[in-house]
């Protein structure tokens, strides 16, 4: 598929998470006022929150245990923030005056933000597993809540060319996904890139150079 050529490079390489995220958002038809709060606010996380800004959610609540991302979120966004811990689930009921949220989505493999999520939507709400766990990461899920409080989990993992055109579509729109970038290393520093990439210490998207790459 071929990037546009008024497209730069750094727009380029946000297209296919930006498509992944558009897949998980196929699952699910949103209503007018509806509320969302996003477990993991990385770089896929921030594309949700952009995401549901952009289809009109009334309240967008960001959760992470990564302050430098929750401040950049809310800075670039607006949205609502919230530190992640024990009691993220209840705050999220005293927020919405104990109804829970619309939707909830896990964007981070941490089982503990998953277990926050179901507790923290409404009745009939949903639950959209996107974060990649380990392979060998359990939960210890409460079957009764889920099904007396009739929730939705459903769950994402790749995108489609159809996903892939319309992040394209989104980014030529103008959809500012390059500022989430906020480190851009040369090639020669790729492992110092890789590092700052895995320690999430003080960034949100990083990126190896590719500008001196052919399209």
């Amino acid at each position: 598929m071929k990037i546009p050529d008024t497209m730069s490079f750094e727009q380029a390489a946000m297209i296919e998470p930006l498509a992944c995220c558009i897949r998980a958002w196929s699952g699910y038809s949103t209503a007018s006022n509806d509320t969302v709060a996003i477990f993991g606010v990385g770089s896929a996380g921030m594309l949700h929150a952009m995401l549901a800004l952009r289809k009109g959610f009334s309240k967008i609540y960001c959760i992470d245990v990564n302050k430098f991302r929750l401040d950049f979120v809310k800075s670039l966004l607006g949205t609502e923030i919230l530190l992640a811990q024990e009691s993220t689930a209840s705050e999220i009921l005293n927020h919405t005056d104990q109804r829970g949220v619309d939707l909830a989505i896990v964007s981070t493999g941490n089982m503990a933000a998953l277990q926050s999520a179901i507790c923290s939507v409404r009745y009939g709400g949903t639950v959209m597993l996107f974060g990649v766990p380990s392979k060998d990461a359990t939960i210890k899920l409460n079957m009764d809540y889920v099904y007396s409080r009739e929730l939705k989990i459903y769950c994402s993992y790749a995108a489609s060319d159809d996903d892939t055109r319309e992040a394209l579509r989104l980014i030529s729109d103008g959809l500012g996904v390059e500022h989430l970038i906020t480190h851009r290393y040369d090639i020669v520093d790729s492992p110092e890139a890789f590092e700052r990439a895995r320690s999430g210490l003080g960034s949100v998207k990083v990126i190896i150079n590719g500008s001196d790459f052919k399209k």
